[in-house]
């Protein structure tokens, strides 16, 4: 190896030579030993005098002799701060002559693009070269394999790496690593042997290192990585232990270059032994007052298949069951016992309590921004209580939920001598809340949308939340100012508010041709009755502008001979004071392709007596979801839905009604797929011409489905989470219970044209398959349906697709 440097590497090896067998002639016959009367330091510059007579092994009024020469250059050296050293003898004076190594300036990396400099950094730091310390050039040979290993680990086997020194005025050096990184390797086949009860691909779903991805996910890489494949060995060791097969080991890894060191080859063989059950469980030790409650812990069925998984949770669920009455640092341990002929396992659960463990103080720190009560409110660990594991893990995971910090990190330390009391700290880092973001999509049914927004969740560092957001698709705008408080008070009842303006385009939405301009403001409040319910309430203002922008249709003509003075008027403006209520439970074990658990929602909606038009909206929604298998590949779903809306009170004689311009509507992508978006229900009504095929919606409806959803063909076990295809039944109907005011309206004014279809209340269904993919750019819904009852006058939408991102 060659270093462009302008002192020669000779120096440097010259010296480590002397220090070895460097022995003064002067002091090389036993006659020639002295007393020393004074030591002198030259060269010095960086090093201080103090510190190389520190470092010598002799001081003044000791002996100098041959043994002690060779001992002090040794021990000079040693220090690492010089590069030449000599002794001489000036009468009874000895002179040590250094000549120190030159002082680290600074340290550039230059051609690194694929790893970070903070990646490289460490590597350096760690074998001494830093900014400020001396310059042994005989570590950078070392320093320079550690470095293209370290890249080697990553994947990039043709990395190389040239130091380059420049040495400056005053004994200094700048130090310039040159990286050349090459291609990275891929990996080009992965081979597990030995596998006989799963197929290598379910293994190879396991693992995190890819030999193949889908050309869709562009995120991701064939590179191999060293920490990577570690992970993945005991990714591969816990899946079998996991499903019973206690003996499971791994012989043998190999990873084989291509002569190009483009490829690699991966090779892991294993042994999988027998599949071993659980046999006896028990509980011992001291169990305190808990014993009973803690042996409703041990769920282990005998016969069961042995999970060292479950073990673990188990030991965790005793632990933390002690941990809720202040037993923090109890111990749980399960000692397993292999009955090889039976292949059985025998579990017993071993429990240390310990003591009992209260909490002095909670000290917080890292927050700069975020006011210490915000943080506190989250905390369900409190001071002066005993120290519950349940609640401080609660406290990290509410903290976490905030969206406020990086990262959260909760200890205990003991507090003072005392073994039984601790302090909580709380340490967070906080990261930023605001946010800028923008979505882009197009749907069968919406067309084009474009939306876009700005938010702060930790508004001023109270924890409150400011947003502003807008959209728009083929018929509808919408933009909207927020703002809550999540804590308006300590009981956790939350105070906002939001100012909005909406104007929908019915033409271009499949209904009757109207516009409905609305603008509004609204207060909303609310409170989590749990962790799992939370209601809601609001009141609010809000004035409509409606224009008829088509031909007046039998269920306008209603609507204004009610609100106007003309039923053949064809826009209007109201004014409505509001009211609603809402409440929300849901325990699904995740947001995204849920596979256990249920989801709840009731909302009611009304305008206050006085507004100009007095009516309310009730809807209820519920999903449940039930897998069918251990592995949750097969998921089976049943949602449902009811809705019911009309008027309240009289006005100009007649009965209130539900305004048609908030009608419901039935059919598309949501509820019904198979049908045309807001094709179900009643149609408009024309003077003349009887009933049309435009949608005018309705007042009533229900719609439920019922789905299986299975494993996506050709989807690697890898990537099943991220796409999910199911089988449905969709059912529903939507209709109008005032239908007959409007046949009354017709015969009273002697108005032709036909009558109202029979068939609104009906059921429609459909069947069909769905495909739901989290792609990179967003979530993408592909549906396949058909009808299999419908009506005359439904419209039906073999194939529906949304496509949505937000970035």
């Amino acid at each position: 190896m060659k270093f462009k440097a302008k002192k020669p590497l000779a120096l440097a090896l010259t010296a480590i030579v002397g220090s070895l067998m460097f022995v003064p002639l002067s002091f090389a016959a036993d006659d020639s030993s002295f007393v020393i009367d004074n030591i002198q330091v030259r060269g010095l510059n960086r090093v201080t005098v103090g510190a190389v007579l520190l470092a010598m092994p002799v001081r003044q009024g000791d002996v100098m002799n041959a043994e002690n020469s060779a001992l002090t250059m040794r021990r000079l050296y040693e220090t690492g701060n010089f590069d030449d050293i000599s002794l001489s003898r000036e009468g009874n004076t000895v002179i040590v002559n250094v000549k120190e190594r030159p002082t680290i300036g600074n340290i550039e990396f230059a051609g690194n693009s694929q790893l970070s400099e903070s990646a490289l950094r460490p590597v350096i730091e760690q074998q001494g070269l830093k900014a400020g310390e001396a310059l042994n050039v005989q570590t950078l040979s070392q320093i320079q394999k550690s470095l293209e290993d370290f890249y080697h680990s990553a994947g990039m086997y043709q990395a190389k790496v040239k130091p380059v020194l420049t040495y400056l005025p005053r004994n200094r050096v700048d130090i310039k690593l040159e990286f050349t990184e090459g291609v990275s390797a891929e990996i080009e086949q992965i081979n597990i042997v030995g596998n006989k009860s799963f197929d290598e691909d379910v293994l190879l779903a396991q693992m995190q290192l890819r030999d193949d991805v889908p050309w869709w996910n562009f995120l991701a890489n064939r590179r191999y990585e060293s920490q990577k494949f570690s992970a993945d060995l005991e990714s591969l060791r816990s899946y079998y232990m996991d499903r019973g097969y206690v003996r499971f080991k791994i012989d043998d890894t190999s990873v084989e270059m291509t002569p190009d060191r483009k490829g690699l080859y991966l090779t892991i063989a294993v042994t999988e032994g027998e599949q071993y059950t659980v046999g006896k469980t028990s509980l011992r030790g001291d169990t305190l007052k808990y014993g009973e409650q803690m042996k409703e812990l041990l769920n282990f069925e005998e016969g069961e298949v042995y999970s060292a998984a479950k073990v673990a949770s188990v030991e965790k669920a005793l632990s933390d069951y002690l941990g809720k009455y202040g037993y923090a640092y109890s111990r749980v341990r399960a000692f397993p016992t292999f009955d090889d002929e039976n292949k059985v396992v025998n579990l017993d659960f071993n429990v240390e309590p310990g003591s009992r463990v209260y909490v002095s103080q909670i000290n917080i720190t890292g927050n700069t921004s975020t006011d210490d009560t915000v943080i506190r409110r989250e905390l369900r660990q409190m001071d002066g209580t005993w120290l519950s594991n349940e609640a401080v893990d609660l406290s990290e995971a509410r903290l976490n939920r905030t969206g406020f910090f990086e990262t959260v990190e909760l200890d205990t330390k003991r507090a003072g001598n005392t073994p039984d009391t601790v302090n909580l700290d709380v340490k967070v880092k906080e990261q930023p809340t605001g946010s800028i973001s923008g979505g882009i999509g197009y749907g069968t049914n919406s067309g084009m949308l474009l939306q876009a927004g700005i938010s702060q969740n930790n508004v001023f560092g109270w924890g409150s939340r400011a947003s502003i957001m807008a959209y728009d698709n083929d018929y509808r705008q919408h933009i909207e100012l927020g703002y809550t408080d999540p804590y308006f008070t300590v009981d956790r009842i939350s105070l906002g508010g939001r100012a909005y303006y909406d104007k929908f385009e019915g033409d271009n939405a499949d209904v009757v041709s109207y516009d409905n301009e609305t603008v509004g403001i609204e207060i909303t409040s609310g409170y989590p009755l749990n962790e799992t319910m939370s209601v809601s309430y609001s009141v609010g203002f809000e004035q409509n502008k409606i224009d008829n922008t088509g031909d007046n249709f039998i269920q306008s003509q209603v609507f204004w001979r009610d609100y106007s003075d003309n039923a053949m008027d064809d826009s209007g403006t109201f004014n409505n004071f509001t009211a609603s209520f809402g409440f929300s439970r849901n325990n699904l074990d995740r947001s995204v392709f849920p596979t256990k658990g249920s989801r709840q929602s009731f909302s009611a909606f009304a305008t206050v007596p006085g507004s100009d038009l007095q009516y309310y909206k009730l809807s209820a929604e519920t999903a449940h979801y039930f897998p069918l298998d251990s592995e949750r590949n097969f998921v089976f779903t049943i949602r449902g839905r009811v809705a019911f809306g009309d008027g309240y009170g009289t006005i100009n004689g007649h009965d209130q009604r539900l305004p048609f311009f908030n009608n419901f509507y039935l059919g598309g992508n949501d509820w019904l797929r198979g049908f045309d978006n807001n094709s179900i229900g009643p149609k408009a009504v024309y003077p003349g011409s009887g009933d049309s095929d435009t949608s005018v919606g309705g007042n009533a409806l229900y719609a439920g489905t019922v789905e299986i959803s299975v494993p996506t063909p050709f989807i690697s076990e890898a990537y099943k989470r991220q796409v999910r295809t199911s089988f449905f039944l969709d059912v529903g109907a939507l209709w109008d219970t005032r239908e007959d005011d409007y046949k009354d309206y017709m015969r009273e004014n002697n108005i032709g044209g036909g009558g109202f279809s029979s068939d609104n209340d009906k059921m429609r269904a459909s069947v069909g398959v769905s495909l739901n993919w989290m792609s990179p750019i967003g979530p993408l819904v592909f549906s396949l349906a058909k009808p299999i009852k419908d009506y005359s006058g439904d419209d039906s939408q073999t194939f529906n697709f949304n496509i949505g991102g937000r970035f």
